[in-house]
């Protein structure tokens, strides 16, 4: 009885590793966030009476601990696509691997960072446009001139804001800032977020934008977590004032809300990522296909494609941010040998905030975290798999 078992059971697993093994990976598209940069403003001395700290870098910028952490993010990404037996273990052509970021610095130097970390040695560099202005297929700008697009566009927006619910979060913060006794209170009276209101600008040609607390807010605490990433100490971050995981998580509901009014929308995703996504359907309609792409854009290129998509809302584990710096959308096209058909699979790779904080290196024995995502309009398996066809249709229909 027990020899039968046995053999059943070996059965079961060669079975199970003919089902594993019939999966094959085609092609990988990752459209991933620069890394660690500096805050984006040094107009923040009105918003506190305290003293702000200081960056050795411009503002914007990807810093060192940034490019190092991104080429940790290549080298793990390198080790997968190996593992996966896509590209070589040797160095692969530059027919098969494709490196895109815009033209702003934090975006070029973590595409070189990433180059550098996958690539050693290999005859692969990053590309980008030689230019100061942004990239058109990154651009998040406002390009339809329709009054039809700019109301339903303007009535997402005014929804989004409508849901706001950070009455909380402007509390906390406002004592941390010790906002009462600041330069915009004493000067502009603003001594309360939550007594101000937001306002709408939208101008074609422009990225859509909100005037208000929540922009202010979201600079704010923009410069205090890119502080906390930096690995700066204690008493330099918010001043010491934020030491729990809890206060963490209120306050960056300003920062995850700011981007989900600002690009979180169908209509308005499909309007601002029109370009990048023409791209990313031009990636997968190659012939002869790419095997690997990674384009390096902003959070606002995240959000907008993901928003015109239609991915269903995620969580990110062991991080604060929806769209952390580094983090990568990571598009996988895999062939059933068995059924053969073509499949799609999506995931969220990031690195944590422990890893991020304390620049901890990646590895198969300590990988970044991935999460599966999934298409409203195309429902994954129990292997996380959605077919192929279905986003193909997606992406023509929002092109």
């Amino acid at each position: 009885m027990a020899r039968k078992l046995i053999f059943i059971f070996l059965i079961f697993l060669t079975i199970l590793s003919v089902d594993v093994n019939c999966f094959k990976l085609q092609q990988v598209l990752i459209l991933s966030r620069h890394n660690l940069r500096t805050p984006l403003t040094s107009n923040l001395k009105d918003t506190s009476p305290h003293k702000w700290p200081k960056w050795k870098y411009d503002y914007g910028y990807l810093t060192d601990k940034g490019a190092l952490l991104e080429s940790y993010m290549g080298e793990y990404f390198k080790e997968w696509l190996n593992e996966q037996g896509l590209l070589p273990p040797v160095c692969p052509t530059a027919d098969d691997v494709f490196v895109y970021a815009n033209t702003k610095q934090r975006t070029r130097e973590s595409a070189n960072a990433f180059v550098r970390g996958a690539f050693k040695s290999c005859n692969i560099s990053a590309y980008s446009i030689n230019s100061e202005k942004m990239d058109p297929v990154f651009n998040p700008i406002l390009r339809d001139t329709s009054e039809e697009t700019k109301r339903k566009i303007i009535a997402e927006l005014e929804n989004k804001l409508r849901e706001l619910d950070l009455d909380e979060a402007y509390t906390h913060l406002s004592e941390i800032l010790d906002l009462k006794n600041s330069h915009i209170c004493k000067n502009d009276l603003l001594c309360d977020f939550s007594q101000f209101k937001n306002e709408i600008v939208y101008v074609i040609g422009q990225e859509p934008r909100i005037v208000g607390p929540l922009n202010t807010t979201n600079n704010v605490m923009d410069a205090i977590i890119m502080s906390y990433y930096e690995g700066m100490a204690n008493e330099d971050v918010a001043w010491g004032k934020i030491n729990k995981a809890q206060q963490w998580t209120l306050l960056t509901k300003i920062i995850r809300e700011n981007q989900n009014v600002r690009f979180n929308s169908s209509t308005l995703g499909r309007n601002v990522a029109k370009p990048l996504l023409k791209y990313i359907q031009g990636v997968f309609t190659d012939i002869p296909p790419r095997k690997v792409t990674v384009l390096f854009g902003h959070d606002s290129n995240l959000n907008s494609v993901m928003a015109a998509l239609g991915l269903k809302h995620y969580e990110l584990p062991n991080h604060y941010e929806a769209t952390p710096p580094g983090g990568k959308i990571v598009f996988q096209k895999w062939h059933d040998e068995k059924m053969n058909r073509d499949l799609l699979k999506i995931n969220y790779v990031y690195q944590t905030i422990d890893q991020i904080r304390n620049t901890y290196y990646l590895s198969s024995k300590n990988p970044p975290f991935w999460v599966d995502l999934e298409l409203t309009n195309c429902s994954v398996d129990k292997n996380g798999f959605c077919p192929w066809e279905k986003f193909q249709k997606m992406l023509i229909s929002i092109n």
